[in-house]
């Protein structure tokens, strides 16, 4: 087997890729082999155990991610980002484990966030791993809100986004919605001129139903970037779950699909179409609404509602 992932990994590396390209272009297969070749030639080989745990991870085997983290942090225990990993894998694992296992993994997902986190105090992943694991794990099991707060002060010293976004995950975690809302309208204060904050402080007016709120948002990023197209899928999307302002909904969500830069993630996509389908379906054109539906499930099989959606309407 040993020999056959050598040839396997051959033409990638003829072709000039490197075993870590092959991972980032999502060329599995090809970069296990072109990783297990390099193992083949030094077991010890620290960044290629370390992507044999990337792409356990990918895959969804936690349980294999966190023997190759493992041995990666045994060959360099002085890496940040290996044990970043190997709390984030033992996070994954800690999810899937009964209950007399997970205080043992709960433990060692903080050791390991704490332990990257002083290897590279400027990292902001593990810091945004210790919030999450503060803000819900159990007291019992070593969570604090208090030292959640505490990382998400540090975050916001290195990055105003992301450390704003930790108080709101925080927030959301103790059901604190003005809390939530201050900590999206901080964003905003200090980059008042960047897309980030609106699209937050909008998705919450819409997951509150403040739908008129949910609208003004979008429309103060409409007029600071007229070019922002999502910002227009934004509004379309509030008028299809409040059911109303149909009409300019339809409109912003037209103007959207018509205006598609290359950065637009294609579950947004599918996303305008559903959403104008719901639009078309609550003004009674149905035939309409089940193309968008269709066409939604085309470009997203994925998609949670509009294979639903579309049945409905068979």
């Amino acid at each position: 087997m040993r020999r056959l992932a050598i040839l396997l990994a051959v033409p990638a590396i003829l072709a000039g890729q490197t075993p870590e390209q092959l991972f980032e272009q999502r060329k599995l297969d090809e970069a296990r082999a072109a990783f297990q070749a390099q193992l083949a030639k030094d077991k010890n080989d620290a960044n290629a155990l370390y992507y044999m745990g990337r792409i356990a991870l990918v895959q969804d085997s936690s349980s294999k991610a966190v023997d190759w983290f493992e041995k990666a942090v045994k060959r360099n225990d002085a890496s940040a980002l290996y044990h970043y990993w190997l709390g984030s894998a033992l996070g994954d694992e800690a999810q899937k484990a009964s209950k007399f296992r997970q205080p043992f993994l709960a433990r060692r997902v903080k050791n390991e966030f704490e332990r990257s986190v002083q290897l590279d105090p400027k990292m902001l992943e593990p810091r945004r791993g210790l919030v999450d694991f503060y803000s819900m794990a159990p007291g019992i099991m070593g969570g604090s809100m208090d030292a959640a707060r505490e990382q998400a002060g540090e975050i916001v010293k290195l990055n105003t986004l992301q450390g704003h976004l930790a108080f709101a995950r925080i927030a959301q975690q103790q059901k604190d919605v003005v809390a939530e809302e201050a900590a999206y309208k901080a964003i905003i204060a200090a980059m008042p001129d960047s897309a980030p904050g609106y699209y937050s402080l909008a998705g919450f007016y819409r997951r509150q139903s403040k739908w008129s709120d949910a609208f003004a948002t979008y429309e103060q990023l409409m007029k600071l970037k007229p070019d922002e197209v999502i910002a227009h899928a934004g509004w379309g999307f509030t008028a299809a779950q409040s059911g109303s302002n149909l009409e300019r909904g339809e409109r912003e969500l037209k103007f959207f699909q018509a205006n598609l830069t290359k950065d637009v993630p294609t579950q947004t996509i599918a996303a305008a179409h559903f959403r104008l389908g719901q639009i078309y379906e609550k003004t009674a054109r149905r035939d309409l609404a089940k193309m968008e539906y269709a066409e939604a499930l085309r470009i997203n099989p994925q998609h949670p509602d509009a294979k639903k959606a579309l049945d409905a309407l068979k």
